[in-house]
């Protein structure tokens, strides 16, 4: 008994092994994704980013610039979920500038036409889900590449905005509920901060959690093999383009209502801030390949670093250089990973 307790006494007896402190992997376990995921650079970077708009302009954090920030990206990030989707289908849209001011002008007029807010909408989400019937009835119909079809798109719907108004921009309207949808709030939340969450917490589930969210990512990771296993192809990636469209048009929707007129010259150079959003967040233009909180995460970083040009007094003309740049900068990025893992 004695020798028993001085062997456990001298550490010779049962050695008892500390518990693992899981808080330490979780840790690293953060820390790789942060700096090995697209979406965990781009976090890091717009914190940064942040950090150093805060330190330069005192207004940058002011509830106001940060209100009028998160309503201005509401608009490109919900059109930005529908590219995601077009794009992961190895799909893309040109149109969706030109589709926003065709939107923005009819929709406008059936508000002045009507007074009513539910037959506003509806007729923008309607010109939206027509105009993603077209770009997918010629692109798959007819075998021609979206790319060509959506540019010509571009054009088509532009004119018909034009030609529609005789090129004047509509009148405003003084429908309340109308002009809330634009600039007003749900508690202290602006109403297009609330359509975007609603929007994107939608098809993040049904991206993730959902059979035709597999579909789509099996649709542009290998159509062919996808075909074969019995995936309806075209009616995925019809879906995708209609997607894009309606939500294009919820986005012109918004836009309108911020602005109290629908303008036939509104939305030029949207169509790239939306693509370059997508394909900085991980969007893959061979498709396969994409997230929405990638996407979510690099329209917050452009909207902000546009908010930053224009606090800092810079020339305004930088965004759209940025909005090049930032294409340029996610194609490049694309083909790297690719290279890596051995896809290009």
């Amino acid at each position: 008994m004695a020798t028993s307790n001085i062997g456990s006494e001298a550490g010779t007896g049962s050695v008892q092994v500390e518990p693992r402190d899981d808080r330490t992997g979780a840790l690293a376990r953060a820390g790789q994704w942060l700096v090995r995921t697209q979406e965990g650079v781009l976090l890091l970077t717009l914190i940064a980013l942040c950090v150093i708009l805060a330190n330069r302009s005192p207004v940058f954090l002011s509830e106001r610039n940060l209100g009028l920030l998160l309503s201005q990206v509401a608009m490109t990030a919900i059109a930005a979920v529908g590219m995601t989707l077009l794009i992961i289908a190895r799909e893309i849209d040109l149109s969706v500038g030109s589709l926003q001011a065709l939107v923005g002008v009819t929709a406008m007029q059936a508000l002045n036409a009507t007074d009513n807010l539910a037959l506003g909408i509806a007729a923008a989400v309607a010109i939206g889900a027509v105009v993603g019937l077209v770009n997918a009835g010629l692109t798959l119909g007819l075998g021609i590449n979206s790319f060509i079809v959506t540019l010509a798109m571009f054009s088509a719907l532009r004119g018909l905005a034009y030609t529609f108004t005789d090129a004047a921009v509509q009148n405003e309207h003084k429908l309340p509920s109308f002009r809330a949808v634009g600039i007003g709030f749900l508690g202290p939340v602006p109403w297009p901060v609330v359509v975007m969450a609603v929007v994107f917490g939608l098809f993040l589930l049904i991206l993730n959690r959902t059979t035709f969210g597999r579909y789509v990512y099996a649709v542009g990771g290998n159509p062919r093999a996808a075909l074969l296993a019995g995936v309806p192809v075209n009616a995925v990636k019809t879906a995708c383009f209609v997607i894009t469209g309606v939500l294009a048009a919820l986005s012109a929707f918004l836009l309108i209502a911020r602005m109290n007129s629908g303008q036939n010259n509104a939305g030029f150079g949207f169509e790239l801030q939306v693509i370059g959003a997508a394909l900085l967040g991980g969007a893959s233009l061979l498709g396969g390949a994409g997230t929405l909180l990638g996407t979510l995460l690099a329209v917050l970083l452009l909207g902000t670093l546009n908010n930053g040009i224009v606090l800092l007094g810079i020339n305004s003309s930088w965004q759209t250089a940025v909005n090049g740049f930032v294409i340029l900068i996610a194609v490049f990025l694309d083909a790297r990973r690719r290279r890596a893992v051995g896809e290009a």
